[in-house]
């Protein structure tokens, strides 16, 4: 290229030997790609982007195994090589006074030996929120939490971060035009301070410019799903979180905990409960359908304005999930959820 060509021209005019000229010439292309790269992950400007949502891994209490529909998950995100990976919680199986904290150590490790390093070796990038069963934000489980926080501290998602003054609970970062918010819904309560940061960061001018502003949490808002229609198992100031969504432009708020799939809106805010891979999928509220295990695929287009959807049954065999098929309202005890029915995304 002409530019290299006369940055090496004028290393030789200073004198400097060949190989330090090539040496410099090195440590140029280097920045320059790395701010290539940082630049690409910021700006607005449009450009394919690919999503897998998972949830819910873990199995029963204190366990290090992971199910079949995980690996068979993994297979397909192996296959598919997206852009970013994004967990929306209960990685490991905590939240049990009577685990010792070696087993909750050997949780993570058998999380990262069999989850994370595989991601990491396919340089697929990952991001995550923390889940009741990770280490609840409940003072019952501090101890947990601690475990939790130094697990990723070590073990920081390489990601181009906005704000991580509160991470691992809460962080954010920019992916492909895409602005990222994590918040710590591990519990039905969200700290109100936490409440104030995600405010700040929908607010932020890099948020404002991205093309989707998306925010992730374990609990959902609203209850999608037997058994979990209950204080408790949805966040208990739901409406007032909405409402701070609602105001500050977020596009979707990504969750998971209900062990079920469900796409569904509320004003211009678009909700998706993410199903389970590991133990325990679940009905929606009022199906006779049979629960089943799901991962779901967000696709961005580089001239789009929301996320194209695509989920497979991993329960039966990666069958594609027909979300109109779905109730179109779902009532739960704090409030109704109305079917969210995207573009689906044709099947490569």
């Amino acid at each position: 290229m002409p530019i290299l060509r006369r940055i090496f021209n004028c290393l030789h005019c200073a004198g400097l030997p060949r190989q330090l000229r090539a040496a410099c010439l090195t440590v140029f292309l280097v920045i320059v790609s790395i701010t290539y790269a940082a630049d690409a992950q910021h700006s607005p400007l449009g450009r394919d982007v690919t999503l897998v949502v998972i949830s819910d891994i873990n199995e029963s209490y204190g366990s290090t195994e992971y199910s079949s529909h995980v690996a068979a998950a993994l297979d397909y995100i192996a296959s598919l090589s997206p852009d970013l990976v994004i967990c929306a919680g209960d990685m490991i199986a905590g939240q049990n006074k009577k685990l010792s904290e070696s087993n909750l150590r050997a949780m993570w490790q058998a999380f990262d030996e069999k989850i994370l390093q595989r991601l990491q070796a396919w340089q697929i990038p990952f991001a995550f929120t923390f889940g009741n069963h990770d280490g609840s934000s409940s003072a019952n489980f501090v101890h947990e939490r601690k475990i939790a926080e130094e697990f990723w501290g070590n073990c920081r998602p390489d990601l181009c971060y906005v704000d991580v003054e509160s991470y691992p609970a809460c962080y954010s970062f920019a992916f492909g035009g895409i602005f990222f918010a994590v918040i710590d819904a591990s519990s039905a309560r969200i700290d109100p301070a936490h409440k104030d940061w995600l405010e700040q960061q929908l607010a932020s001018t890099i948020a404002k410019k991205s093309r989707l502003r998306v925010v992730v949490g374990h609990l959902p808002m609203y209850a999608i799903a037997e058994g979990r229609n209950r204080s408790g198992d949805v966040l208990s100031d739901a409406d007032s979180l909405h409402a701070l969504l609602d105001r500050n432009g977020a596009d979707y708020y990504i969750s998971g905990h209900h062990h079920a799939f469900y796409p569904s809106c509320k004003g211009r805010v678009k909700m998706i409960s993410a199903g389970a891979l590991g133990g325990g999928p679940r009905k929606l509220l009022g199906s006779e359908k049979p629960a089943v295990k799901t991962i779901t695929t967000l696709y961005f287009p580089a001239n789009g304005s929301e996320f194209k959807m695509l989920t497979h049954d991993v329960t039966n065999n990666m069958k594609l999930v027909k979300v109109a098929d779905f109730p179109v309202e779902l009532s739960g005890y704090s409030g109704n959820s109305q079917l969210y029915n995207p573009d689906s995304v044709s099947e490569k």
